[in-house]
């Protein structure tokens, strides 16, 4: 099967989010495997309308994928970016398909764009219930975070006692929680920035051969920080204060990027993670870790809780988070293991539905 040339847009991975740059990979990979290569991407925040190299690349391609991820909610302005690739698409005679994707509060010129898609699919079914409403038409994959198999490697690790507390895009709810892990003695806390330069989770071979970003092409990812000026910092902002060497450990390990081996090994051996990120939630669905997920922006976790049939692992405060019992009951664990097999299967099947566009 000849390979087909695909554009990438909203390329996550440029980031030192673990998340993200699983999410990429996992993209690149099933698409490889239906004979796609993704030959060309635009970074997170490059907004493709203003760079004609893009939009070259785009008419060129067999096939446009848009990377939805966190980012089309409220009706933003990268979410109306994400929103116009499809017409631009449709007027130039190109597939193109929207993946991965949340979709809530979103306004009617945002919906019509998105309306030229000729396949769109969510994460789950809280984002496919705004789009119907608004008159789209749409499938529901699991984040493919959890169609990977980043777990093998620490398959049958014992577990520790420590409960881990991610970081959290809503601040608010971190300071509520880290002023209840502090006290305890059984916390650590944990970044999901990767400290790698090059994204650990993608075939060297099927590297996109262009990315383009605000400065230019992407050589690599900012480099690992420097561990002692990290723990002076967060030396700084603890002394004195109460809990002081707790909360000290806590600044030190929110700022320090590690090699993706480590966050995925700390996760996997963790008794419980309090997972403050959409993509901490994930991945212990996939690593089979108990876990107590927070709400985030926007309902993408709460609606990945419920199409798993687990909603009651979303914690409404910092207090729930830390009462439960931190450890699967049997039917969370029957059910987590069902979405995860359910996501692998789906992602399979969606990238097959994709390739059929251009065959």
């Amino acid at each position: 099967m000849a390979n087909r040339k695909a554009v990438l847009i909203n390329d996550t991975s440029t980031k030192p989010h673990l998340g993200c740059r699983l999410v990429v990979a996992q993209i690149v990979n099933l698409a490889s495997q239906e004979g796609i290569e993704i030959s060309a991407t635009s970074s997170v925040h490059v907004d493709w309308r203003e760079q004609p190299l893009v939009q070259e690349h785009m008419r060129k391609a067999d096939i446009v994928i848009v990377n939805g991820e966190g980012t089309l909610h409220d009706a933003t302005k990268q979410a109306k970016a994400l929103a116009d690739v499809a017409p631009f698409c449709h007027d130039a005679g190109v597939a193109c398909v929207l993946i991965n994707s949340v979709f809530e509060r979103n306004d009617e010129a945002i919906a019509k764009a998105c309306s030229f898609f000729d396949k769109i699919y969510v994460r789950e079914s809280l984002s496919a219930k705004s789009a119907t409403s608004m008159g789209l038409r749409v499938n529901v994959v699991p984040d493919l975070t959890i169609s990977s198999n980043v777990f093998a490697p620490t398959s049958g690790t014992e577990r520790n006692t420590q409960i881990v507390v991610t970081d959290n895009a809503n601040k608010v709810a971190q300071r509520e929680i880290i002023d209840l892990a502090i006290r305890r003695k059984d916390t650590t806390f944990l970044n999901l920035n990767t400290s790698d330069l090059e994204n650990p989770f993608m075939d060297q071979q099927l590297r996109p051969r262009v990315v383009f970003s605000p400065s230019g092409h992407v050589t690599g990812t900012p480099p690992h920080r420097s561990p002692g000026r990290i723990s002076y910092k967060a030396f700084r902002k603890s002394v004195f204060r109460p809990n002081m060497m707790q909360r000290w450990a806590m600044t030190r390990d929110f700022s320090r990027f590690r090699p993706a081996t480590e966050i995925l090994a700390t996760i996997a051996q963790a008794k419980c993670v309090v997972a403050g990120r959409f993509h901490a939630a994930c991945l212990c669905l996939l690593a089979d870790t108990p876990f107590v997920a927070v709400a985030s922006n926007t309902s993408k976790t709460r609606g990945m809780l419920i199409d798993a049939g687990i909603p009651g692992l979303l914690a409404t405060d910092a207090g729930t988070a830390f009462s439960s019992e931190f450890k699967w009951r049997d039917a969370e664990k029957v059910a987590a293991a069902e979405y995860v097999a359910r996501a692998k299967r789906d992602a399979t099947a969606m990238f097959r539905d994709i390739a059929s566009l251009i065959d």
